[in-house]
């Protein structure tokens, strides 16, 4: 949700050179929902060759609304413990409450253990909160409401490529229902998973390497991540 980009590390250090990685940020000053950040996605994909786009949590939802626009050299879509509709049922009332003054005062002890469960201390753990801190009030706010209101079930259901679903086995964050809606709309889904926290790409790069190597060479795409 911070979109930063920076806690992506762990795992473009084991890619294989074969999978070279981009990271698309967004603005940390800028309260953009998904139709305001859809176009930052739409200009980076322009840039690559053949790709498949992963988005992880928060971005889920931009993944599949760049998907639907059909970019060329798009070949496969990798939902990473994210979801196509409010993960929880109390999100949209919550979404109704998201002001900037909420992410004044952010509990760090409970997202580290949020996000990262037993793996919240350490290097991984400073870097959550820098990059938290590095995001403006408004900036989350705006992301919170947009997740209440987001549903991209129909580009899901449209989606002209191959998708996969990574869950997270211990996530405290996104429900396994989550992954169960995205089958049930979209029954040739692959789901893999790995044992881990939320933040899997981050506590699990190396498993999560695999996974998406593996993927990306049955679609048949040479680069990149998103």
């Amino acid at each position: 949700m911070d979109g930063t980009g920076r806690l992506f590390g762990p795992l473009i250090e084991v890619l294989p050179t074969s999978l070279p990685a981009r990271v698309v940020s967004y603005p940390t000053d800028a309260p953009l929902g998904y139709d305001g950040l859809l176009p930052i996605m739409e200009a980076a994909a322009k840039e690559l060759g053949e790709f498949v786009v992963v988005g992880e949590s928060f971005s889920g939802p931009l993944a599949l609304m760049l998907a639907a626009r059909r970019p060329v050299g798009l070949r496969g879509v990798v939902l990473c413990v994210s979801f196509v509709r409010g993960p929880w049922r109390w999100v949209a009332m919550w979404g109704r409450f998201a002001r900037p003054w909420v992410f004044r005062v952010t509990p760090f002890g409970l997202i580290r253990l949020a996000l990262l469960g037993r793996y919240r201390r350490g290097a991984i753990g400073d870097e959550l909160c820098a990059a938290v801190r590095a995001v403006s009030p408004g900036v989350m706010a705006a992301r919170a409401r947009a997740i209440a209101k987001v549903d991209v079930t129909r580009e899901l259901r449209e989606c002209p490529a191959p998708v996969m679903y990574l869950q997270a086995e211990q996530d405290r964050v996104t429900p396994g229902r989550s992954a169960g809606l995205v089958r049930s709309i979209r029954p040739d889904v692959e789901v893999v998973v790995l044992p881990g926290p939320h933040l899997i790409l981050q506590t699990a790069p190396i498993g999560a390497a695999r996974i998406l190597t593996s993927f990306c060479q049955r679609v048949g795409a040479s680069a990149s991540r998103l």
